[in-house]
């Protein structure tokens, strides 16, 4: 018989113990609250300011957007005008929309129904995000006669810079969950960021989009992606924690019962 004392005693210790067992379960989500905060606050700081300056017509942004725009028409030359007219293409309204197509498909072909709806939900929210942020600023694209693409439609902020950097950077996240090694993880970010960084600077050498403009897609598509990716993140995380434990709860019922 267990003295009433050395009971209690135990069930407290053993309440103290379980305690800490959920604190350690939590704890990667914790971090990857902490971490995406942090990631979004700066990102979230930067569109900000950039859409303060545009909404404002700061004389100041105005200025480099010009400079920039202007040198990059100087600098022109047939081999690059090739490399960013595909980079363009790759990361246009189309472009994206094959690959994330070709990718959703396999997703489904294999039953990976959960990422596939991540990819389709974060494609597609992006891009109706990017399509009322244009609408709500209204900016006019730089002249016309210097573009070397036709464009229409409003220039903030770039659609091809947000719209690569939400479907890349959601690429980009599956690949680190598919693939174990970390030569094949760095591997895909990498040539994640190559690819938004040569969508984004193919509009301005294109004349198609300000400097500005292009710094404030990708900020936002990483504000979008970032939501995204860390809210199912937590889910699975949350789902594989509380499953694990249903399965050791009623493991320790049968061995009771035995």
């Amino acid at each position: 018989m267990v003295h009433p004392p050395i009971g209690r005693f135990g069930k407290v210790i053993a309440n103290r113990m379980a305690s800490r067992w959920r604190f350690h379960d939590y704890l990667p989500v914790v971090v990857i609250f902490v971490a995406a905060g942090l990631l979004l606050a700066w990102a979230g700081d930067q569109f900000l300011d950039l859409a303060e300056l545009v909404h404002s017509k700061s004389p100041v942004l105005q200025k480099i957007d010009t400079r920039v725009h202007d040198w990059a028409v100087a600098k022109r030359f047939a081999s690059a005008t090739s490399f960013f007219d595909v980079m363009s293409t790759i990361g246009g309204p189309v472009g994206v929309a094959v690959i994330g197509g070709i990718v959703l498909i396999v997703f489904l072909v294999r039953k990976r129904f959960r990422w596939a709806l991540y990819l389709g939900f974060t494609s597609l929210g992006g891009g109706a995000l990017d399509w009322e942020l244009k609408r709500y600023f209204a900016r006019a694209r730089p002249d016309v006669a210097q573009m070397l693409m036709r464009a229409s439609g409003y220039s903030f902020p770039s659609g091809h810079a947000m719209g690569s950097t939400v479907v890349f950077g959601a690429l980009a996240y599956l690949a680190l969950r598919a693939h174990v090694r970390w030569r094949w993880k760095a591997a895909a970010l990498a040539l994640a960021t190559t690819l938004v960084i040569g969508v984004a600077l193919s509009r301005v050498y294109l004349g198609v989009h300000w400097i500005s403009d292009v710094g404030a897609g990708v900020t936002a598509g990483l504000l979008w992606v970032t939501m995204t990716t860390v809210a199912y993140e937590t889910f699975r995380r949350v789902y594989i924690i509380r499953k694990r434990r249903q399965e050791l709860s009623g493991a320790a019922a049968g061995r009771r019962r035995t």
